[in-house]
């Protein structure tokens, strides 16, 4: 045999080598295919398409725990991790004026106790340390009484600092409604914190007194939010689950850009949104795809979010589902591009006119009965109320604002577990859309409790005056 013959048939096991790698390596391939499918299917139940954000088990976590024993890896700086992106500048912490300055001094050398002349400079350190808690102060208002000698009105003196119920001032009913609704914690735990901080003794009860006055004190506040946002142009809306005494009931939000407004409800049907937006609300409201918003209003923006969730999990159980997923994703992509740049409203209707017909090409899609089917269901039944951001510039294609606004309540739903009754429905509504409201407008909650406990105060002597009519 020559060499060209011995290179050849080297050639040809090498050959034939590769291939079986080749082999080996598709089937481990498929194994892990199949490995992954079946994970994401058993993970599916965590990251279906209507899943709250706060049930899903994110690749983020994950990676985080995976990698915590790794004591050489450096800490993430892409948002894993709390800390600075990867790219950002640093934002630096501004450094306040000083109150005092002390002078640190040494006299001798702590080594051989040689005594020093002078000093050789300033090491400055600012250090910034808050007042211990100052205790209760007890005032008694001792409220005189007249009797008018000619009408026979008998008249209380009142004080500004002086509440006309109860026997605890503006301060403890602000910490203890703040205490609640923006640290949650239970009343107990408030009531302890007033008798650690302060030694103020009260119970848990007391506690929740001095929020429903809160409340009450907030609840024209309320109604004024309320006012707002029926005037809105837009408004997001979503809701979630809450007990009453147990049985079912409905937290629903509804979000503008500087208002937030929360409403307790037995009904999840479009009842609430006419109670709360009125019968003639002329705006846009952006939501999901529950059944009370279009038998409400025709004015809609669906979430294209919940859609491309939908449209993605659909995707993983048909293969039918993938290139409709990937004709969804590119049409949303390509709308996102034209709208950054500054259209005119006719190039805006042009752009939704050749945009609704993408969607009904695929529609017009034949595939067989399952998820995929579902799914061009539901896109035909929003088909008037995906692309209503494309033409009004003030909408946003997703509801991520109104989601949003309901993960305070929904922490806090975890927590107290259910509300007991109807006050208690008056009170989760109203200081949960007070403290949304105030926070969107960067306002101290805290001083605006104070504000509306006093300004109620006010109102409620102003009212209970009487008015004496002229005899002239």
């Amino acid at each position: 045999m020559t060499s060209s013959d011995d290179s050849v048939e080297v050639s040809r096991e090498e050959l034939l080598a590769l291939k079986n790698r080749v082999e080996k390596l598709e089937q481990e391939n498929q194994h892990l295919r199949e490995e992954n499918k079946r994970l994401r299917a058993k993970l599916r139940w965590h990251e279906g398409p209507h899943t709250p954000s706060s049930q899903k088990q994110s690749d983020s976590e994950e990676s985080s725990s995976s990698s915590s024993d790794e004591d050489d890896e450096e800490p993430r700086t892409d948002g894993g991790t709390p800390g600075r992106k990867s790219g950002h500048n640093p934002e630096w912490r501004s450094a306040p004026d000083p109150d005092e300055v002390v002078e640190v001094t040494c006299d001798c050398c702590p080594d051989c106790g040689e005594q020093f002349d002078e000093s050789e400079g300033v090491s400055p350190r600012l250090v910034e340390e808050i007042p211990d808690p100052q205790p209760v102060e007890a005032t008694q208002y001792n409220r005189h009484y007249y009797e008018c000698d000619s009408c026979g009105t008998e008249t209380v003196a009142s004080h500004p600092d002086c509440p006309d119920e109860g026997q605890f001032g503006v301060n403890v009913i602000a910490q203890a409604a703040l205490s609640r609704y923006d640290h949650r914690l239970p009343y107990r735990k408030i009531a302890d914190r007033f008798n650690q901080l302060h030694g103020l003794d009260l119970s848990g009860a007391s506690a929740w007194h001095a929020t429903e006055r809160a409340a009450r004190a907030g609840r024209s506040e309320y109604e004024q939010i309320r006012r707002q946002i029926q005037q809105a142009d837009v408004v997001n809306v979503d809701e979630t689950g809450i007990k009453r005494d147990g049985d079912q009931a409905w937290l629903w939000t509804f979000r503008t850009d500087k208002h937030t407004l929360y409403a307790v409800r037995e009904s999840r049907g479009h009842d609430v949104p006419a109670e709360v937006l009125g019968e003639d609300f002329a705006g846009t409201i952006i939501c999901d795809g529950w059944t009370a918003y279009p038998a409400f209003s025709k004015k809609l923006q669906r979430c294209w979010a919940h859609i491309l969730r939908e449209a993605e999990d659909a995707a993983e159980q048909q293969e039918e589902g993938e290139p409709i997923y990937r004709a969804l994703t590119q049409l949303y992509a390509a709308l996102q591009t034209q709208l950054e740049s500054d259209l005119t409203l006719r190039e805006r209707a042009e752009l939704q006119r050749v945009a609704r017909r993408e969607l009904e090409s695929l529609i017009e899609r034949s595939v067989p009965d399952g998820p995929v089917a579902t799914l061009l269901g539901k896109i035909e039944g929003g088909l008037d109320h995906w692309l209503t951001f494309v033409g009004e510039p003030a909408v946003s294609p997703t509801n991520n604002a109104a989601e949003n606004a309901l993960r305070e309540p929904v922490v806090l739903r975890k927590i107290i577990g259910t509300l007991r009754n109807d006050r208690g429905m008056f009170v989760h509504e109203t200081l949960f859309s007070l403290l949304a409201t105030w926070s969107q407008q960067g306002r101290n909650p805290y001083e605006e409790l104070k504000r509306v406990v006093r300004d109620n105060e006010m109102i409620s002597r102003a009212r209970a005056v009487p008015v004496v009519e002229s005899t002239g």
